[in-house]
């Protein structure tokens, strides 16, 4: 048998084991779930880099605008706005969802900022496409808007002027002053927080297509 002292110090020997391997096992779980938000957070921001960077190559711009037209339906418009920068443009890369609803190949995509709805002190980068492109406001023509990217500090894109041989931080190619092609090259600058609550920044390069007017007549 065993005396009272020895099973004391047996139990006492053993919550101390179990008390090292379950601090171990804690340790390991907030090491696994730490690193797979990072893994996430980090996914996140390059599939929208991503995705950024491959529409951004399919812009274009048409030759068959109505001149003096006040809208065009379409444009290259980059401008400095703060931490995020907002760009709109138009490209080929629209796909027709709705059979019922007129809809075409091309639209207007816009990158833009706005807080979070259920927290103001964040602030997501925003993707709005409309339906195709017509002759008015872009804001006024129908379409979806949806997060692009959660919880980022700042976006900024760089343009390359291929004929003043430069990197400009704006762009128009509408209003009197616009230019009548498009950058070669558009540098994306994606900066944001990661779990720990340092800085990040995640850069990509669009390299456009079609940097001249194309004779294309939008539907």
């Amino acid at each position: 048998g065993f005396t009272l002292i020895e099973v004391m110090l047996a139990m006492a020997i053993m919550a101390f084991v179990t008390a090292l391997l379950w601090g171990s096992f804690a340790q390991m779980s907030k090491t696994k779930t730490r690193v797979e938000k990072t893994q996430e957070r980090t996914h996140t921001v390059r599939v929208a880099l991503m995705r950024m960077t491959r529409e951004i190559e399919m812009a274009f711009i048409s030759e068959n605008e109505q001149s003096g037209a006040e809208e065009r339906r379409t444009m290259f418009v980059g401008t400095a706005s703060g931490s995020i920068d907002k760009l709109r443009f138009s490209w080929f890369g629209h796909q027709r969802l709705r059979a019922d609803r007129p809809e075409s190949d091309t639209a207007l995509v816009s990158y833009f900022a706005e807080p979070d709805p259920e927290d103001r002190m964040v602030t997501n980068l925003m993707r709005r496409e409309t339906r195709r492109l017509e002759t008015k406001d872009p804001d006024r023509i129908p379409g979806e808007t949806y997060i692009l990217c959660p919880d980022v500090i700042s976006v900024k894109f760089s343009y390359y002027d291929f004929k003043k041989k430069e990197w400009k931080e704006e762009w128009t190619t509408t209003g009197a002053d616009g230019v009548q092609y498009l950058p070669t090259q558009v540098r994306i600058s994606l900066k944001f927080l990661d779990e720990r609550r340092q800085e990040v920044t995640f850069t990509s390069t669009a390299r456009i297509q079609m940097t001249e007017r194309v004779s294309y007549r939008p539907a």
